[in-house]
């Protein structure tokens, strides 16, 4: 599985750890999911008053600052969570380790951001997760031989995920050390195919620039195990690239018909548009926005409804649903302008 940093790493056990929890955090936390940052913050504050589990508030604090960017207040929180913590570190404490982790990153505090992974490694020394991370952490610094002593402690644990090399391959590429990153690949690409999982050649030509072989691979992939959103997404981007947009449609149509997931109901109404069919765009985003559980998305699924009544030229409707959205993820100029612009049609 490809492992990546970003705010896509907010859907990660945000109810999974820790004691029971009573009514506020659980709608802090729903609420958090749903991306309603000012309705999470309400809730927890009225979680501390209710004296429920000061960690898991704390904790959900930092994932409401995140989710507003707001990086500094996102660490503030986080480290008062560990305060609360017990003497012994459970896996909520390691959870809250990685968002910090995170909030350095996006601060350009990578070396902070390394002494988050140092105190995980330190505790799990068989963490894969940190040793990868950890070496990303080390590329942002120019320290090219940290990172490549960090990757390959990973693969040292890990020697048959080929995956994990496609992994490497790409972070190494992405900093442009091109020749470091192909030995990584050609690793895989010595190893007998038979051993290589259909997923990872589908990835391996897509990195290529194959985008029809890397459907192949993918298409059978699909075949051979229940496809995951991970190799959904990257078919469906692969098909993108050649411009078959009804076949990508098709692919997180079927996923989106059999799973709760918001990302792919986004991506699936994005095809739409690009055909021109907003009404089955708009449909699409709706169904993601009735997604509760673990939506990361949903301020973006809001953002491209309501896109999609001006194309349809319900202005009326857009400027509602518009109106709603400053209300709750407040107004720039942009938004203020578009306002103005659709009250006025």
């Amino acid at each position: 599985m490809k492992i990546a940093i970003g705010t896509a790493l907010l859907a990660l056990s945000l109810g999974g750890c820790g004691q029971k929890k009573t009514s506020y955090l659980d709608k802090g936390l729903s609420a958090v999911m749903e991306q309603d940052y000012r309705a999470a913050q309400e809730n927890f504050t009225q979680a501390l008053m209710a004296g429920e589990d000061e960690e898991q508030i704390y904790r959900g604090m930092g994932l409401a600052y995140m989710g507003q960017k707001d990086y500094a207040r996102a660490l503030g929180s986080f480290t008062r969570a560990l305060g609360e913590a017990g003497i012994r570190p459970t896996d909520l404490e390691y959870d809250i380790n990685y968002y910090m982790a995170i909030c350095y990153y996006k601060l350009g505090e990578y070396d902070a951001a390394i002494s988050c992974y140092d105190a995980i490694i330190g505790l799990m020394p068989k963490e894969t997760r940190a040793y990868f991370l950890r070496g990303n952490m080390k590329l942002c610094l120019e320290d090219v031989d940290g990172a490549v002593g960090d990757f390959d402690k990973a693969i040292e644990i890990n020697k048959k995920d080929y995956g994990l090399y496609i992994d490497v391959y790409e972070k190494m590429l992405q900093y442009g050390y091109t020749e470091r990153a192909q030995q990584y690949l050609d690793v895989v690409l010595r190893v007998d195919s038979k051993e290589i999982a259909a997923y990872d050649k589908g990835r391996i030509s897509y990195y290529g620039g194959q985008y029809e072989q890397a459907c192949n691979y993918l298409e059978g992939a699909r075949a051979e195990s229940q496809a995951d959103a991970e190799l959904i997404t990257l078919l469906g981007e692969c098909y993108k690239l050649q411009g078959q947009y009804n076949y990508a449609a098709v692919v997180y149509g079927g996923y989106a018909d059999e799973h709760q997931d918001a990302e792919i109901c986004n991506q699936l109404g994005l095809c739409y548009v690009e055909q021109g069919d907003y009404e089955q765009a708009l449909l699409a985003f709706q169904k993601g926005k009735e997604i509760r559980e673990n939506n990361t998305c949903m301020q973006t699924l809001k953002k491209n409804e309501i896109a999609c009544y001006e194309y349809m030229h319900d202005y009326r409707t857009a400027a509602e649903l518009l109106k709603e959205y400053m209300d709750t993820y407040g107004a720039d100029d942009v938004l203020q302008k578009e306002y103005a612009f659709l009250t006025t049609r």
